[in-house]
């Protein structure tokens, strides 16, 4: 599990560092805010255990994630694009797959594995990745359109 977790760490930074060099000289730095506040979430989440379990904590910071994307948009801290608003969605099914799997293991004590965990460990690291995907496939298209124009 502290593969995965250093996975998407590595990814997220390497998307921040991707949105910050190529957002040099260009106005719009919603990217690199957007892939800032993504990589200091899951940095966050991984070593500041705020909930005695791991997968309340897990979807309780995917929670928050969502809570400053939407107050950091409300005051115009950044643009809201098609990244901001994947990423809402994504932390949305990754929040809710979490609590989902916490339900099944916590509270109905199940302990025999069954397709649902299967669908949660590749859902869950998918979306991940899809969101790492998403801020810098953003990026590219922000900076084609400015070069057009």
């Amino acid at each position: 599990m502290d593969y995965v977790a250093a996975f998407s760490q590595w990814g997220f930074l390497m998307a921040f560092l991707f949105c910050l060099v190529s957002s040099i000289n260009k106005e719009n730095k919603s990217p690199v805010y957007l892939s800032a506040l993504m990589l200091c979430s899951y940095i966050f989440g991984s070593y500041i255990r705020l909930l005695d379990n791991l997968y309340l904590n897990w979807a309780f910071y995917d929670f928050m994630t969502i809570v400053a994307l939407l107050s950091l948009q409300y005051f115009n801290f950044f643009k809201r694009n098609k990244a901001f608003l994947f990423l809402v969605l994504a932390l949305t099914a990754n929040g809710v797959l979490t609590l989902l799997l916490y339900y099944d293991l916590y509270v109905q004590y199940n302990f025999e594995a069954w397709w649902y965990w299967s669908v949660y460990s590749i859902g869950v690291n998918l979306i991940d990745v899809s969101m790492m995907l998403s801020l810098v496939v953003n990026q590219l298209k922000s900076n084609r359109l400015i070069e057009k124009l």
